[in-house]
């Protein structure tokens, strides 16, 4: 096969260029949330070392 499906054919710049956004996007809320988590569970631990109790959410 020495040529890419037809399908592969009709996009144009501005669909790959919306598909990278979206890449974008995805991978910086994934950051934002993985920041977010790191906050929590560190507050927690801060919790737990200065003697307070912590009540984990499950």
């Amino acid at each position: 096969m020495s040529q890419y499906p037809i399908e592969y054919q009709n996009y144009s710049p501005y669909q790959y260029q919306a598909a990278q956004w979206q890449g974008l996007v995805g991978t910086l809320m994934g950051v934002v949330m993985l920041i977010a988590m790191g906050a929590w569970a560190l507050s927690l631990v801060k919790k737990a070392l200065k003697g307070e109790e912590v009540k984990f959410p499950l």
